[in-house]
């Protein structure tokens, strides 16, 4: 009996689920590299950008990122929504437009170039053990008894950990679920003259091909930024 109710809970995860598998060929860390850009923040915009226009606003998202300093390793979260990123990807707009005036690119690149830094701060940031989610969450382990401080019930608090945007560099393109129903998740590998992405989300939804074609689509207009401006 047990068995056969495990077998029935797996296949309803599984129907429940849809997973999408986006092979973009046009280009990879070399141009990105070439255009002056960090590959792993360059993509994260793109991920920014992708799900500004899936849901139609920015939501919070997070990167994993590797802790190195601590014995036997620790993670912590790199938020790619920033000043910056809501920047960007609010100029870039909802819909792609291709905007043949030189000044109106320039500005596009600038701030994509802006937001990329800050990201590439706040991940050397993060992997130095300075970010702040880590230290959040253990302060709130720390809470003894009914009494919790205001910041831990404020609903703000709560919304800046729903992960809506769930992300991580994975080679050899595995993938994993979503962390909260309405939300997604985007495994990614960056090679020398490709990229991959694994999206996941809730079958009712049906995000995981929008989101594909909207990745597909972010990268390409954020090349035609750089291909058309000085470098």
């Amino acid at each position: 009996i047990f068995c056969l109710s495990a077998k029935i809970d797996f296949e309803k995860l599984v129907t429940d689920n849809q997973l999408d598998v986006q092979s973009f060929q046009g280009y990879g860390t070399a141009f990105m590299k070439k255009a002056g850009f960090s590959p792993d923040a360059y993509v994260q915009m793109a991920i920014q950008l992708a799900t500004f226009r899936l849901f139609g606003k920015q939501v919070g998202t997070y990167e994993s990122t590797q802790v190195r300093p601590f014995l036997h390793g620790r993670t912590e979260t790199t938020r790619s929504v920033s000043l910056a990123s809501a920047a960007f990807v609010k100029r870039m707009g909802l819909r792609s437009i291709h905007d043949d005036d030189t000044e109106a690119r320039n500005e596009k690149l600038s701030l994509l170039r802006e937001a990329a830094t800050q990201h590439s701060e706040y991940t050397r940031q993060a992997a130095r053990g300075m970010g702040v989610d880590r230290h959040l969450m253990v302060l709130f382990m720390l809470v003894d008894g009914d009494t919790v401080p205001t910041l831990f019930s404020h609903p703000l608090y709560s919304r800046s950990k729903y992960w809506r945007v769930s992300t991580s560099t994975l080679p050899n393109m595995p993938g994993f679920g979503p962390v909260v129903p309405d939300g997604v998740g985007i495994a990614y590998d960056i090679r020398e003259d490709c990229c991959f992405f694994t999206i996941t989300g809730r079958r009712e939804h049906n995000w995981t091909d929008r989101l594909s074609h909207l990745l597909e689509e972010s990268l390409l207009e954020m090349s035609s930024l750089t291909m058309t401006s000085k470098l």
